[in-house]
């Protein structure tokens, strides 16, 4: 392929993706179609919009076969970086579900298969830093997320890529730093989304601006917020974010409306296969329930919430952060950083560091194991090693 035709291609491809943010249902009725075409390439891709869609719609699993068949045709085929794609697919398929071994190993082999620079990797990247937030551990998804962002040079070119880079990010911020900090992410990436007018992201956004608002204590503007948020999502058809911001009104209100939010999130939960979502609204129905007396309804939903966290892989989290550890690429000491980078990189190694410092004097000191007390040492290691370099660059 020539650079004319790879320049065409690009244009063609970003032109479909603009069109399938926008107009869904209609780039889904022209693309089903081309799913078994005679040119297995132009087959993927036409899979590759399709579940575009319909994850967003919240049936994704309709596709899980025919994304493993496609993804086993491509490898056969050496058509790796199509290989990177679909096993990208298959890992937030995984995600949601909350198979995190499974999407670990997906968004793994796409890195392996695609191009350290190419947009698969950049989703996997994002995709593993989702995974490290899921179980906790914030400082490496901070770091993996900075990975993403430093390997895929048309970041700033890319609006959809800018726009989940910048909501990410402030997820970690609202988690290390608080909500204040959350907020200029925010702005950022909802600036991004309404340009590739990906209406998803703008739901999502301002969902997050309502957690922000919870975390602050205002809970009024929060449930304002929240159900805009529903209202958007709902008008795109993004399920999964209907009921995120029907839980977080769950939580905000109370009685009668608390009950019937939670129960639209359980439903959507098990439509979606979302474990996490279902356990999330057991939970706040046994919460509910217990408070109006209701104990026999009560205890059903604390059970069903306690079964579906024991089938959230825990056993298996130990194993599944080595795992993640060769993603993690700190940079060595005396790596010389470059000065448009150092003052980014300083200010979320010092939100690192306060998080990790907070977190540890909330614990008894029986509780701080060696594992976070390195990790405390080795953030602190790495702000010295920044505040060195900012310094020396100053000096000259």
């Amino acid at each position: 392929m020539n650079s004319s035709t790879r320049a065409r291609s690009k244009r063609d491809s970003t032109r479909w993706e603009r069109v399938l943010m926008r107009h869904p249902g209609w780039a889904l009725q022209r693309l089903r179609p081309q799913i078994h075409a005679a040119d297995p390439q132009l087959g993927r891709a036409a899979l590759q919009g399709v579940f575009f869609v319909l994850e967003r719609w919240g049936r994704a699993a309709e596709l899980q076969a025919e994304l493993q068949q496609a993804l086993q045709d491509a490898r056969s085929q050496r058509a790796l970086p199509e290989a990177a794609d679909l096993s990208e697919a298959l890992g937030r398929l995984h995600y949601q579900r909350g198979d995190y071994v499974q999407a670990c190993q997906a968004w793994s082999q796409s890195l392996d298969w695609g191009a350290d620079d190419s947009r698969a990797a950049c989703l996997a990247r994002i995709g593993l830093t989702h995974l490290c937030y899921a179980l906790g551990d914030w400082a490496r998804g901070g770091r993996v997320l900075d990975l993403a962002e430093r390997h895929y040079p048309r970041l700033a070119t890319d609006a959809y890529l800018h726009a989940k880079v910048a909501l990410n990010r402030a997820v970690s911020l609202r988690a290390t730093q608080g909500p204040q900090a959350a907020l200029p992410l925010l702005d950022e990436a909802l600036a991004a989304a309404r340009a590739v007018g990906h209406r998803d992201y703008e739901a999502e956004a301002t969902w997050h601006r309502a957690r922000c608002a919870r975390d602050s204590g205002e809970a009024a503007e929060a449930l304002q917020l929240a159900q805009q948020g529903q209202a958007l999502a709902q008008r795109c058809g993004y399920r999964w974010l209907q009921a995120q911001t029907l839980m977080l009104q769950a939580e905000l209100q109370s009685g009668d409306a608390a009950l019937a939010a939670a129960g639209s999130v359980l439903s959507l939960a098990e439509a979606l296969q979302s474990r996490s979502l279902q356990a999330q609204a057991h939970g706040r129905l046994a919460e509910l329930m217990q408070a109006q007396g209701e104990f026999g309804p009560s205890w059903y939903h604390a059970q069903q919430r306690q079964q579906l966290e024991g089938t959230l892989s825990q056993t298996e989290l130990p194993g599944l952060l080595e795992a993640l550890i060769r993603f993690d690429e700190e940079l060595p000491p005396g790596t010389p950083v470059p000065a448009g980078e150092l003052a980014g990189l300083l200010r979320r190694a010092l939100g690192e560091l306060d998080g990790l410092t907070r977190h540890v004097r909330g614990l008894p000191s029986s509780e701080v194991h060696a594992s976070t007390q390195a990790e405390l040492l080795r953030t602190a290691s790495r702000v010295e090693h920044l505040l060195q370099q900012g310094l020396q660059q100053m000096a000259s």
